[in-house]
């Protein structure tokens, strides 16, 4: 690979689900900058293909492990893989789990939620989070009222969604949000959410040593207009791009954007996505993979599709399952996706996806060593490994035939799922 493919090759994996060989060379051809600003401005058909998952079949709003395969195939066939991605980790940022939620279609609507705040205002989205049912229910906003004000959501929403743990308020501010979070109310009968002024604290309130008659949405904006939230959601963001700590140089310029930008994303992920650290140790990638990244990006090197339920299993296993975040601070990230169930799964996600795609005698009996890693290569985007990688491959070409003579058509079709696994389930695979 060229520099500038490499470099595109991080974006589209770090930014995305990964990218074949031939779109990465397409890409670099126009250089990061047009690849980044067509990334936030996506146009065209949003998912290319047909899924093979039946969609009649498939319920994501009513049969248990469906809302997984259904992102999992958006995921997999998206053209828009920044969005896609950028709603996985405001899924994140802002963690729901289902079973604490009542019915999957709050679910699906706080993921279309996402989608339409995806590269917008945070303070439009934080606020669209305190209206959501989903979220509501989840923190027990709902039903949060003047004579019990219920201090989940108002402590969350500075210690995770805002400000960070213990950066710039006190239990004092807490309670205090939490009563000016009063009013909204779900009727268990009716399944019905909505906001009743009687039973919210309509006080004077003291946050942040500022007092009035704070609504909801008030609590919001004294979160956002705080000195320290900035830095916070800068860093945040940053986080979901690098394993490493940003300069302070270019948090400066992150901060920066997002005030001059009155709070909007799109243009800090743009920052981010086109700085020099984003790109640095090209050829030592060293960011862990989400599971779901991981599992997305081996369907979309292979040409792959979701056509079994064996992947929600797969990605209970792996460590994250989308709609089932672990807690309200989402997933842990970096080694934590490691663990020895979980690279287990990661392989025999691999083989799933391999599963059935090289029948034997479809590879010509005579073909060489060199050229069965070829073959493998082409059929999985040739995705970036390391020297050492590539000599293990190219070890295991030579020998996997010795002494097969006999039965070639079934050695031949091993060798290349073997060769290929190493490719999409092998250690590069895990890192970008």
């Amino acid at each position: 690979m060229t520099r500038e493919q490499k470099r595109i090759a991080r974006l589209m994996w770090r930014a995305g689900f990964g990218a074949r060989h031939e779109e990465i060379v397409r890409r670099a051809r126009i250089g990061v900058p047009r690849t980044v600003n067509s990334l936030l401005r996506p146009r065209g058909r949003p998912y290319s293909g047909a899924r093979k998952v039946d969609r009649k079949k498939l319920k994501p709003k009513t049969e248990w492990g469906d809302a997984q395969l259904w992102w999992l195939d958006r995921a997999a066939r998206t053209r828009h893989p920044l969005a896609e991605r950028m709603v996985l980790n405001w899924h994140d940022h802002f963690a729901t789990r289902q079973d604490g939620v009542p019915g999957l279609d709050l679910m699906m609507r706080q993921y279309w939620t996402f989608r339409r705040h995806v590269f917008g205002s945070f303070r439009g989205l934080t606020k669209a989070m305190v209206r959501d049912h989903a979220m509501q229910h989840f923190l027990s906003l709902a039903n949060s009222s003047k004579e019990e004000p219920n201090e989940n959501f108002a402590r969350e929403l500075f210690e995770l969604f805002t400000l960070g743990a213990n950066n710039g308020y006190t239990e004092r501010d807490i309670r205090e949000a939490s009563r000016a979070l009063t009013g909204f109310v779900y009727d268990w009968e009716t399944k019905k959410f909505s906001y009743d002024p009687e039973r919210h604290d309509n006080g004077v309130k003291t946050i942040f040593g500022k007092r009035g008659r704070f609504t909801p949405m008030d609590v919001v904006d004294l979160a956002i207009n705080h000195p320290r939230h900035s830095e916070f959601i800068c860093r945040k963001l940053w986080g979901y791009f690098s394993p490493h700590p940003p300069p302070r140089a270019l948090l400066k310029k992150l901060i920066r954007t997002y005030r001059a930008n009155g709070t909007r994303t799109g243009p800090v992920i743009r920052r981010i996505l086109t700085s020099g650290a984003f790109y640095r140790n090209l050829d030592a990638p060293d960011m862990i993979k989400p599971p779901f990244v991981h599992a997305a990006g081996m369907l979309r090197l292979t040409r792959g599709r979701v056509d079994s339920r064996h992947w929600v299993s797969l990605l209970q296993q792996m460590g994250q399952m989308p709609f089932y975040p672990p807690n309200v601070a989402g997933w842990g990230g970096g080694e934590d996706w490691i663990s020895t169930n979980a690279t287990m799964a990661r392989f025999e996600a691999g083989g799933a996806t391999l599963r059935d795609r090289i029948p034997d005698g479809s590879i010509p009996e005579k073909e060489n060593a060199r050229q069965a890693v070829a073959r493998a290569r082409r059929a999985c985007g040739r995705p970036w490994t390391s020297p050492r990688t590539n000599a293990a491959m190219m070890a295991y070409a030579r020998t996997a035939m010795v002494g097969k003579a006999n039965q070639w058509e079934h050695y031949q079709a091993e060798r290349q799922i073997v060769l290929r696994h190493m490719l999409i389930a092998g250690p590069d695979a895990h890192v970008c």
